[in-house]
Order: C-alpha cells, then sequence, then structure tokens
C-alpha cells in the first residue's frame, strides 16, 4: 500500500462512523476507491479490518436513525425527508449486515400437504391408465427402502 498509516487509519475510522467510501475517497489525500477495493483483494490483513470497520459503520448508521428520528420535525416536508433518511439507512443495513439488520423470514414448513382430485369425470379407460401411471411411478420412485409407496386402493 502505498499510503501512510495514519491515512489508512484514517479511512478505518472515517468507514467505521458510518461515512460512505465515496465521500472518504474524495478527500485530497485520500486513496480512490478502485485503489481500496486493489487493497481488499491483495491484503487479507487489510480487508479483515475494512470488513471489521464497515460492519461498525452499519451500526453507526443503525443508530444514526435513532438521532434523525428523535429530531423533531417542523413540517410535514421535513417530517417526510427524515422518513426517507431513516428508511433508507435501515435498508442500506439490512443489505449490508443482513443476520442483523435483515429481515426475518421463516422457510420451515413442517405440515403435510394433501392432493384430492376429482377422478368422477374420468372414463374407466381412462381410470386404468391412471392406475397403471401411479404404479409405475411408485414403483421408480427412487425408494430404496424396499417399501412403495402406500396404495389406497383402486382409483376406481
Amino acid at each position: 500500500m502505498d499510503f501512510a498509516d495514519d491515512q489508512i487509519e484514517e479511512l478505518l475510522e472515517r468507514t467505521a462512523n458510518g461515512e460512505p467510501l465515496t465521500r472518504i475517497c474524495q478527500g485530497a489525500k485520500m486513496p480512490k476507491r478502485r485503489t481500496v477495493y486493489d487493497w481488499i483483494e491483495s491484503d487479507e490483513k487489510f480487508a479483515a479490518q475494512f470488513r471489521a470497520a464497515r460492519a461498525r459503520g452499519i451500526h453507526a448508521l443503525a443508530e444514526e436513525c435513532l438521532e434523525i428520528a428523535d429530531r423533531p420535525s417542523k413540517d410535514a416536508v421535513e417530517a417526510t425527508d427524515k422518513r426517507l433518511r431513516i428508511d433508507t439507512r435501515l435498508r442500506l443495513a439490512g443489505k449490508w449486515l443482513p443476520k442483523e439488520y435483515g429481515d426475518k423470514i421463516d422457510v420451515n414448513y413442517n405440515g403435510e400437504v394433501t392432493h384430492r382430485h376429482d377422478l368422477s369425470g374420468y372414463s374407466s379407460d381412462e381410470l386404468d391408465a391412471l392406475e397403471k401411471l401411479i404404479a409405475k411411478a411408485s414403483d421408480s420412485s427412487g425408494d430404496t427402502s424396499g417399501e412403495s409407496a402406500p396404495q389406497s386402493g383402486s382409483v376406481h
């Protein structure tokens, strides 16, 4: 890295305070964004320091939401602006640190699904063909236990 330790320290500190990298890198003494990302790709120690600083910065953004919300609003326009600023920060926090700020979604389902079909409109030949398909599917279902799916009798 071609920058002094105090410049790198400042970059990490400002990142930890929630300041966007784009804004930090606009400073005359700061590296360009591309340079920072090159360092992240080539230097494991810096990458770890930057990830830790970024996580602290995300927490700082979330805390900033409280400060924004606690300031009184003069009018409806200012209140709307506050909502937008808070929402933007919380959405970014949810994307950047989803385990802590993301929506919690439970995708586990332990229930049972039962399918019922009205077969009364089928002819006897169609029902025979369907029964053969079901038997064939049961035989080739990949069941290696030696047991076939329970048969509930004829489809007739």
